[in-house]
């Protein structure tokens, strides 16, 4: 009997964590406020990637789909089969019986059986994330590959751009802008902020052990980014944000944009924004 339960519990609580994993929380099953929670997560999503319509109409109509695909495998799922195996489980558990082995190969068929129907619809989410990929333009994915989903975005001053193509030189291009009095009576302050910001953006990820030799270092490329000719700051200018993230992209585990599609674009709760956001841009 111990060998049973041992096994059960080991095998039913990954099937009960992959569940959840599958796919977006809908807005079915979130109370008001996650429910709004979540929308405003994807509206900072959609506004900082500056979809086209086009894009948008994309997007929604694979979102869509994705959405019939988790209908359909709701209702080729056999959960009464499988609730009903559990509920037999639970009640010899709960009475100290040893699991038969007839029970057993019941739950195991019925597991596999839906495990096939989530790799199924897996493999074809990660389809249409991929057709959401091709549409996308470089800039925008290189934003989901860094994307870290938050409420409040950060302050224009302290972003750090979508791309170190164009666009990709946001902040020092501002940095840049400010008056050479302010920028040396603010410098120290503004690498210091340059500085948090970079590890929120990294989402912990990275740990700067030596705070003090970070901020030398940040303040040391504001410093050049400052003192640059236009001429020479353009030339210059991807290779700089590529210097001002190395160390902090080269301890973040590469994220695939086709997962963040998957996970976010491709989401339930962006199919009611994007309808509105297209009614209004129509308007």
């Amino acid at each position: 009997m111990k060998k049973w339960f041992l096994l059960l519990v080991v095998v039913l609580l990954p099937l009960a964590s992959g569940c959840q994993s599958l796919q977006p929380v809908s807005a079915q099953t979130l109370p008001e406020s996650g429910n709004l929670h979540r929308e405003v997560q994807l509206l900072n999503l959609i506004n900082g990637l500056e979809l086209t319509p086009e894009q948008m109409c994309f997007i929604l109509e694979r979102a869509q789909q994705a959405q019939e695909k988790r209908e359909t495998l709701r209702d080729q799922a056999d959960v009464e089969v499988m609730n009903a195996t559990l509920g037999e489980i639970r009640d010899m558990l709960m009475a100290r019986q040893a699991i038969s082995p007839e029970l057993g190969e019941c739950f195991f068929a019925a597991k596999a059986d839906n495990a096939r129907l989530i790799e199924a619809y897996r493999e074809e989410v990660a389809r249409l994330a991929e057709e959401v990929e091709d549409v996308l333009e470089g800039h925008q994915l290189y934003a989901l590959e860094h994307y870290v989903p938050c409420v409040i975005p950060p302050p224009d001053e302290l972003r750090i751009g979508q791309a170190q193509g164009a666009g990709g030189g946001a902040i020092l291009e501002r940095l840049r802008a400010i008056p050479g009095d302010q920028f040396e009576h603010r410098k120290e302050d503004i690498a210091r902020r340059v500085m948090k910001r970079l590890e929120a953006r990294f989402h912990g990820q990275v740990l700067v052990l030596d705070e003090e030799g970070e901020l030398d270092r940040i303040l040391d490329l504001l410093e050049r980014v400052h003192s640059l000719s236009e001429v020479d700051f353009e030339l210059q200018r991807e290779d700089l944000v590529e210097e001002l993230l190395a160390p902090y992209q080269a301890a973040r585990p590469p994220v695939e944009p086709t997962a963040v599609i998957a996970r976010h674009l491709l989401d339930p709760a962006i199919i009611p924004l994007l309808e509105e956001k297209l009614a209004l841009a129509g308007e």
